[in-house]
């Protein structure tokens, strides 16, 4: 996927999950932005640089979408929610991700409700295999291993339970992470943050639900899928240390 009119700034602050403060660097305007990640990302430092869509609806709050930083600015990771489910969608409907069991995807449909759920896909294969598949974005890294999530998911965990429905009912059943970096080793989970979901995971792949993960080239402009990147329950993950790019809400001391 590719964004337009994109811009460079430095990251200053982030008031709360929804906005942040940055600086462009073409102009030195503090600008007030979007930010396109609620979780609890420790990316967004004071000084990282920053990639900054513009929007061209003049009626909104902010201007401006951040939807990539430049980690110790060396290495750019997309952190767009949505993007995720835009290269995936890509991937799927040009057969450059391969699915475990099925030869050639055939037909593609975002956004179908699967009982209680509404699942990101649904697909075919040659041989009319039908299958869903739930994806989940990656930004959490330490050391070429990633890790979801970066905050309890209850969400997440029910849609692992919804793909084990899945397979119970006679469909084949994927989750797939993109990590929104390149040059990764490992993806696991990130059991300090939220244990339950890899039991989960470990439950619904004895069921028969197959976990893949592809990593991702990232610029400021571009977020491309690159390559499959082994999913292992078992890899340990041990956190950067960053703090949280939220900042806390200092109560007033009583008077």
């Amino acid at each position: 996927m590719e964004y337009s009119n994109t811009y460079l700034a430095r990251f200053i602050d982030r008031p709360n999950r929804f906005v942040a403060h940055c600086q462009l660097l073409t102009t030195n305007e503090i600008v007030t932005v979007h930010v396109k990640n609620t979780g609890r990302t420790s990316i967004l430092q004071p000084g990282v640089t920053t990639a900054l869509v513009k929007s061209d609806r003049p009626n909104r709050k902010t201007l401006y979408d951040l939807v990539a930083a430049k980690k110790y600015d060396q290495i750019w990771i997309n952190i767009d929610s949505q993007a995720p489910n835009v290269v995936v969608n890509e991937g799927l409907t040009q057969n450059d991700i391969h699915l475990p069991g099925i030869e050639r995807i055939t037909k593609v449909m975002p956004e179908v409700q699967f009982l209680d759920s509404r699942v990101d896909f649904m697909g075919f294969g040659t041989k009319s295999e039908p299958f869903f598949l739930e994806v989940k974005g990656v930004t959490l890294v330490n050391q070429g291993i990633a890790a979801f999530p970066d905050a309890p998911t209850t969400r997440g965990l029910k849609h692992v339970h919804t793909l084990e429905k899945a397979i119970d009912a006679g469909y084949r059943a994927y989750l797939f992470f993109v990590i929104q970096m390149a040059d990764i080793h490992k993806v696991t989970i990130n059991r300090a943050i939220y244990a339950p979901l890899a039991e989960a995971i470990a439950q619904a792949q004895a069921k028969g639900v197959q976990v893949l993960a592809y990593d991702c080239a990232v610029t400021p402009q571009t977020l491309t899928l690159k390559r499959p990147v082994p999913f292992d329950l078992d890899q340990p993950f041990v956190s950067d240390g960053l703090p949280s790019s939220i900042t806390p809400k200092v109560k007033k001391p009583l008077e």
